[in-house]
């Protein structure tokens, strides 16, 4: 983006903001920033109505809830399926390892870049890969 092409007032208000390829990127710094040049560029005569900036301030306050509630889903989804894959363990189970059928005990359950994962036969498997369970045979003494 071409920014010399945009006001002074503009130019200003984008000072210091980093704008990131993935288009979601404004922080609560910069949206103070652009806030800030804007009260401060506005027409005396005109000025920013009280329900036009209070639905900003509305807006803004709802997506960082919003960014809250996400990153609150996520933790939660992975603690999940982390619970989930323990029902596994000491059972064997049977993997579509990309057409190779795997069989074995579970024998432990990890946690790899926040994706659950059980150990059979001391390699790491998603649990999405699991095509039956079944009770491990007990161990004659």
């Amino acid at each position: 983006m071409d920014v010399s092409k945009l006001s002074a007032a503009a130019q200003q208000a984008l000072q210091g903001i980093t704008i990131k390829a993935n288009k979601q990127s404004l922080t609560q710094d910069d949206f103070l920033k652009l806030l800030t040049v804007q009260l401060q560029n506005q027409d005396p005569l005109k000025p920013m109505e009280d329900a036009q900036f209070m639905g900003q301030m509305a807006q803004f306050a709802s997506l960082e809830q919003t960014r809250a509630l996400n990153a609150t889903v996520s933790t939660l989804s992975t603690s999940l399926g982390f619970t989930s894959a323990q029902q596994f363990l000491g059972k064997n189970v049977t993997l579509n390892d990309g057409g190779n059928e795997v069989t074995g005990t579970v024998s432990g359950v990890m946690l790899v870049s926040g994706s659950p994962q059980i150990l059979v036969g001391g390699k790491a498997y998603t649990t999405d890969k699991v095509t039956a369970v079944t009770l491990a045979s007990p161990v004659a003494p």
